[in-house]
């Protein structure tokens, strides 16, 4: 099967806790979802995180160097992963394994149904409790949590007028309250940024 180069962008937090994104090229397959790239992703963002703090000139043989870089790229763990692109807004719903008594919910962003549903199976694993602590650190324990998961819904959400309003009435009102309004703000700007761009026009009335 032939192999195509594929290039996401991951968010890594280092040992110290700062955060470094790098652009991730994979060699995947044309019918391969981001689920299936998964491992080699992370592979390589932590290489590249490593490679940035890791002196090639100070080794002396390339094995112990790759070594090295190795040891230091586990040190690493997962914040975000996603494709490049200008995203849109996704609603999810899903359950985990066999549970689908307990539905979980919600919205993401995301430039293609690929990384939608790619996304809303990290939220619901973040929901459910599946996804946490040594996964993080660990691409196989991660893409475990992930595959666990069932995506019932993963559609095109598109920001309404109605929310636009509610969220610009509820900013008002904090701020005439003298309430913080930084996340507010920081809302409502997601929310702008996410209308579509061609939103059709207010047709104005006939005249008689």
């Amino acid at each position: 099967m032939p192999h195509i180069l594929k290039s996401y962008v991951a968010t890594m937090s280092s040992p110290d806790g700062s955060e470094q994104t790098v652009t991730a090229e994979v060699e995947s397959c044309p019918g391969y979802t981001m689920l299936d790239d998964l491992g080699e992703i992370l592979r390589t963002a932590r290489k590249r995180c490593a490679a940035s703090v890791v002196d090639y000139d100070s080794f002396t043989s390339d094995s112990e160097y790759l070594n090295t870089l190795d040891a230091k790229g586990a040190e690493y763990h997962v914040v975000s992963i996603r494709k490049p692109g200008q995203p849109v807004r996704f609603a999810y719903e899903g359950y985990v394994g066999e549970n689908d008594e307990t539905i979980f919910s919600g919205p993401v962003l995301a430039v293609d149904a690929d990384e939608a549903d790619f996304a809303a199976r990290w939220g619901i694993a973040l929901q459910a409790g599946t996804l946490k602590g040594s996964a993080f650190f660990d691409p196989e324990l991660f893409s475990e949590a992930l595959e666990a998961v069932e995506v019932v819904r993963c559609s095109d959400h598109p920001v309404s007028l109605p929310e636009l309003v509610s969220s610009a009435r509820t900013l008002i009102a904090a701020n005439e309250r003298g309430e913080p309004i930084s996340d507010l703000l920081d809302e409502l700007a997601v929310l702008t940024a996410l209308v579509p761009i061609h939103t059709p026009e207010a047709v104005p009335a006939a005249k008689d």
